[in-house]
């Protein structure tokens, strides 16, 4: 029966495990959905081509992961409720989950939605205005329920009808999260608890400059999860309007290794140093100069000329190349 059954906005933090144990604690069927937007790569591996979460759970929960990248980085460009401090489109980023949960609604059998979220905890998306705007443009009005802070807020229709039981929900508010850590001592999760902190990445200022970069020279084409994926790599110049990675370190290559097909690969001869990666069609000049930034970082960088290697699809050639010196090119460092 639907009014037994409800679709929980699942992120894997603790507040969102306690808004699911809180339901089941009534006997509530909750299916944890969680959405994949492209941006939290660590999350989720692949079993057989489907994706899977990837962090450990409490016991009695299972995660059902949707991919709604395409949709969540098309509202990326342009959302309407605009970005918070950095890159982070907090708003419209809930209302579009919200708006894929009803979707789902029907098809899982669920009558109502449930977050985890708290009134007052995130400045953007949990004070009084963000929460009902979000609730009236979800489409989801009267069905979301946040038992986290329901007491604080008008009762749903869940709690009208009959089906969840106010008096079990709660009245937490603010940052403070010591009832929180209560009731993961009382319902034993402990032990998957993530440490508070990090983040999504939008909101993190470096990551934020390099995305914005991205959208500002792309601004006809659309945003793809490999796209995001490279922001986290290395570091990343323009030159010459054309783009390229270098890498910091050897995590740093293996993850440029992984994307590499279709990226023209610059790689220093003789010695171990950065994967360096342009997705652009640089002339001529433009690849002299990569190959010298690629040079520049590397135990090479004093010398007068220095052999750099570059792969074209099926074509090889080598260069012999002046390392650029790095005050010159932190001129270039996006």
């Amino acid at each position: 029966m639907k009014e037994k059954t409800c679709i929980a906005l699942f992120s894997g933090g603790l507040d969102s495990m306690i808004a699911v144990k809180l339901l089941q604690k009534q006997g509530i069927n909750v299916i944890p959905v969680n959405f994949n937007i492209g941006v939290f790569f660590k999350k989720y591996i692949r079993e057989g081509g489907e994706l899977k979460y990837n962090k450990p759970l409490p016991k009695g929960i299972e995660v059902k992961v949707v991919d709604i990248t395409k949709d969540f980085l098309h509202m990326l460009k342009n959302p309407e409720h605009g970005y918070g401090k950095n890159m982070n489109p907090c708003i419209d980023c809930k209302i579009l989950m919200m708006r894929k949960a009803k979707e789902m609604m029907e098809e899982l059998g669920a009558g109502f939605v449930i977050t985890g979220e708290v009134l007052g905890q995130r400045p953007m998306t949990q004070n009084s205005r963000s929460i009902k705007m979000i609730k009236n443009e979800s489409g989801l009005e009267g069905y979301l329920l946040r038992p986290l802070s329901a007491k604080l807020m008008e009762p749903t229709e869940p709690e009208k009808l009959g089906w969840v039981d106010r008096e079990q929900l709660l009245d937490i508010e603010g940052r403070n999260r010591k009832e929180q850590l209560r009731l993961a001592v009382e319902f034993e999760i402990t032990d998957v608890m993530e440490t508070p902190g990090g983040g999504c990445l939008l909101t993190d200022e470096h990551y934020a400059a390099r995305l914005n970069d991205l959208i500002q020279h792309n601004k006809e084409k659309e945003i793809t999860e490999q796209d995001m994926f490279l922001l986290s790599a290395g570091r990343h110049f323009r030159k010459n309007g054309i783009k390229f990675i270098i890498g910091r370190h050897n995590g740093d290559n293996q993850k440029l290794e992984q994307v590499k097909e279709g990226a023209i690969l610059f790689e220093v001869m003789d010695i171990p140093g950065p994967l360096v990666v342009t997705f652009d069609s640089p002339d001529d000049e433009t690849i002299k100069e990569i190959a010298a930034f690629a040079a520049g970082y590397t135990k090479l960088r004093d010398k007068e000329e220095v052999s750099v290697k570059i792969l074209n699809g099926g074509n090889e050639k080598i260069i012999k190349v002046k390392p650029i010196s790095r005050e010159e090119a932190e001129k270039w460092k996006v």
